[in-house]
């Protein structure tokens, strides 16, 4: 998602419409969440995962709902002790961070998109075990950078909107870089040559791009449209370029879908970040409903304003961004607790 600066209202006041067009919806079993834990002060905003090289959580918390408070990456144990792991090094031009997306590769590098306007980062940190050895920065000049992946030796990310090529609808995009690749400039246009796949989202009522995305098995990515509510599956070529896309499956439209995740199965778990809901999506392409919650404040573990979620074990645990205020939306103002949440996943 992209909440900074000039983007932070246009990105979601958006009026949403009714179920007018959308994948057959199975609401048996729907599951309680509970409270995996409660965040400090200084992370009012948590956003994403990913599984540290020790086993532990990493955390985002770009922190949108608290600008006095800077970026910062948690660490959360199994046991679920919270801590801070490191803050992220500042723009020197703006002196703030805002980590969104991140992922590690097989060797423990940490990647984090940091969502500065048309300023964002694309940053490289090395850590000897929970302490930052370096910063590099891979490309520079993101207009919406958001989420991301690392697969065989590449870093695939998402912007949700580049405004160099919308015309009359707005245009999300895929990027690819190599893990070696330094000091990229993006221009956010055709120019740009680590521009893999872009998606004109149709949805009037809701002009929001791509978002969360995820790899499957077979090496294919899935990678979703928040605003036509949307998963799409790239086919890839072995040099990362995008050979077939099509729509592996659509959600409600009201859904909005910001992150996903993929068990060894082949499941997709899909955030529903307007409604309180968590989705998930079988192999044979059955969308259920895991969990919904009305508008709340978060305590012991409801959902509320969930963002990206990741299988960790045997449980799934939800980021509550709890931030957004607009039609349609469940979510009415930011409060405490500042939570993860978890569903207990059926064998």
């Amino acid at each position: 998602m992209n909440f900074f600066k000039n983007h932070f209202l246009l990105f979601y006041c958006f009026i949403f419409i009714s179920f007018n067009s959308f994948a057959q919806v199975e609401e048996t079993d729907i599951l309680s969440a509970k409270l995996f834990v409660e965040l400090p002060d200084y992370c009012p905003t948590p956003d994403a995962f990913d599984i540290a090289p020790d086993g532990s959580l990493t955390l985002s918390c770009p922190n949108y709902a608290d600008r006095s408070k800077p970026g910062v990456l948690m660490r959360i144990t199994k046991e679920g002790e919270v801590s801070k792991l490191v803050y992220v090094p500042v723009l020197q031009e703006t002196g703030i961070s805002k980590p969104m997306g991140i992922a590690y590769d097989d060797k423990g590098v940490l990647y984090v998109c940091d969502n500065q306007g048309n300023r964002g980062r694309l940053l490289r940190m090395t850590f000897n075990e929970t302490t930052l050895i370096s910063t590099e920065i891979i490309a520079s000049g993101f207009n919406s950078i958001n989420g991301i992946r690392y697969y065989n030796g590449a870093v695939y990310v998402t912007q949700t909107n580049l405004p160099k090529l919308k015309k009359d609808k707005v245009v999300g995009a895929v990027y690819r870089f190599k893990i070696s690749d330094r000091n990229i400039t993006i221009n956010n246009d055709n120019s740009d040559k680590n521009l893999i796949y872009t998606s004109i989202t149709q949805n009037p009522n809701r002009q929001v791009g791509l978002d969360g995305l995820v790899f499957n098995k077979e090496g294919n990515l899935l990678v979703g449209n928040l605003g036509d509510a949307t998963i799409y599956k790239l086919t890839l070529t072995p040099e990362g370029e995008v050979s077939n896309d099509e729509v592996y499956v659509k959600l409600p439209i009201t859904a909005a879908p910001d992150g996903i995740n993929i068990d060894s199965k082949g499941n997709l778990y899909v955030a529903g970040f307007a409604q309180n809901q968590i989705f998930k999506v079988d192999t044979n392409k059955k969308v259920t409903i895991l969990a919904q919650y009305p508008d709340n404040d978060g305590e012991n573990g409801a959902l509320d304003q969930p963002a990206d979620l990741i299988v960790y074990g045997d449980k799934l645990i939800i980021s509550n961004f709890d931030l957004m205020v607009a039609k349609g939306m469940k979510n009415t103002k930011h409060s405490k607790p500042y939570t993860l949440s978890y569903i207990t996943l059926k064998e």
